[in-house]
């Protein structure tokens, strides 16, 4: 889907984010598994990862890292993160 926006998220627990999509979904995933990734790696950091915004729909942190509403959405279907 395009046009997918988040349009509120609310930090939980570990690296777990309660994210609401403007399309009224609501869906709880958990980011740990990205954080070895290079861009993502100052996110470990739990008060750094709890530190996010939201920007053009988008979860965005002051260190440049990013995930993509889009991203957010399609992920649910796959082992990648969880969807409650």
């Amino acid at each position: 889907m395009s046009n997918i926006k988040v349009r509120n998220a609310n930090y939980l627990k570990n690296y777990e984010i309660q994210l609401h999509f403007a399309t009224n979904e609501r869906m709880t995933v958990d980011l740990e598994h990205f954080l070895s990734k290079d861009q993502f790696s100052d996110l470990k950091d739990k008060e750094v990862f709890k530190n996010f915004k939201i920007e053009d729909g988008n979860l965005v942190w002051e260190n440049g890292a990013e995930f993509s509403a889009n991203f957010l959405y399609s992920r649910p279907s796959e082992d990648e993160l969880s969807c409650v």
